[in-house]
């Protein structure tokens, strides 16, 4: 295994391969890195700029000639390379196996047991007390009232429509949408605020918003797009924090296990409010409370696209700890984690989601000492390699 140490060494490598004075290694890395952006429009956003115009023209004459060839000998050799600069990138150090043999190996040794990726699924518990399981309801009215018809549509949201004679009606009922360890799912509200959930997360909300306020109330994480409405602002009530909107996007993030509370604004303006302060938050800014939400409110300019890959079908790591990686892991595969030895290490990079957790779990081992082993059960043990 070859270590480039930041992205100054990253343009000397593409600078070698376009001089042609780079090491076999070093061509896997920039090959499979050009790759990677070839077929990733996240990524191409994120790192194109790693590349001068030049240089791109001339990797790109180098791989239209031998890619047919590369492509045939070893049709994982792509997915291997790329998946192990993905998860490493940036870090410090990004890594680039000598032979892709051995990530096919290594891949196919981890098959003994493993761990299917997360789904759309959710528990809906009506006003009455009834609960609902959505994933087993088929497209079409799940259920109708006098004043509120709730139903699913074919890519599996659920929607819900106010008949205009009960939006006034004072005898409203409370519903809570809530999603397993390995499961998601997305609600249009009576207002027609779209809220995307993540695993392990609640939404509380009543079923029509008739007050001078749109209160919900969160536990775990959640993606809004509320629906403007100036005169009715919308409030997020989670733990040690309150929301106020008129019509924005943003993501909120209460998981306990993280021992903090991230709200970040992607557009429109919101105020955030604790025990001790409130503040206001702009576009691409984050508001973070530490102890358990119990800090003060912190103002981080932060990339959005980091807290929201969730709800586009990513994982993205920004210098997150493995900790941080393994808890989300942990709710996406519902999967039960010792973390008596898990190491300190921080990653950078970008994984799907719909990946199997071996998979995930081979990129991380080929990035450093440290391996895992799912057992029976649905547990995961972690191992640091010893030198």
């Amino acid at each position: 295994m070859t270590s480039f140490n930041n992205k100054k060494e990253l343009n000397r490598i593409i600078e070698n391969y376009v001089s042609g004075k780079a090491t076999p290694d070093e061509i896997k890395f920039v090959e499979a890195y050009y790759k990677y952006l070839g077929q990733a429009e996240e990524a191409l956003e994120m790192d194109i700029n790693e590349f001068s115009d030049e240089n791109f023209k001339a990797i790109q004459t180098k791989i239209n000639k031998a890619e047919a060839k590369k492509r045939k000998a070893n049709p994982f050799y792509w997915y291997a390379a790329a998946a192990v600069i993905l998860i490493s990138f940036g870090v410090g150090a990004f890594f680039m196996m000598n032979d892709e043999k051995t990530v096919v190996a290594h891949q196919e040794a981890k098959k003994v047991l493993d761990v299917l990726p997360g789904v759309d699924k959710a528990f809906l518990t009506l006003a009455d007390g009834s609960k609902i399981i959505l994933d087993d309801q088929k497209k079409g009215d799940i259920l109708k009232s006098a004043g509120v018809t709730i139903s699913k549509t074919a890519d599996g949201q659920l929607i819900y429509m106010v008949n205009a004679d009960y939006s006034s009606s004072k005898n409203v009922g409370f519903n809570t949408i809530a999603t397993p360890k390995g499961g998601q799912y997305q609600v249009i509200l009576p207002d027609g605020t779209k809220v995307w959930l993540n695993a392990a997360s609640s939404l509380r909300y009543p079923e029509i918003f008739n007050g001078p306020e749109r209160k919900v109330e969160l536990t775990g994480e959640a993606y809004f797009e509320v629906a403007k409405n100036k005169s009715h602002p919308f409030k997020v009530l989670s733990k040690s924090q309150e929301i106020e909107v008129l019509g924005t996007h943003f993501n909120v993030n209460t998981y306990m296990d993280d021992k903090s509370i991230k709200t970040t604004l992607l557009e429109g303006s919101i105020k955030i409010t604790n025990q001790k302060e409130s503040k206001i938050l702009k576009p691409n800014e984050q508001a973070l409370l530490t102890d358990y939400g119990m800090g003060a409110i912190k103002i981080l300019n932060v990339d959005t696209d980091d807290e929201t890959a969730w709800k586009n079908g990513q994982f993205r790591f920004n210098n997150a700890s493995l900790k941080t990686i393994l808890n989300q892991l942990e709710r996406w595969y519902d999967v039960k984690i010792d973390y008596a030895t898990v190491p300190e290490k921080r990653y950078n990079g970008m994984v799907p989601r719909k990946s199997k957790l071996s998979e995930v779990l081979n990129m991380l081992e080929l990035t450093g000492n440290i391996s895992f082993e799912i057992k029976e059960g649905r547990q995961l043990k972690v191992y640091t390699k010893q030198h």
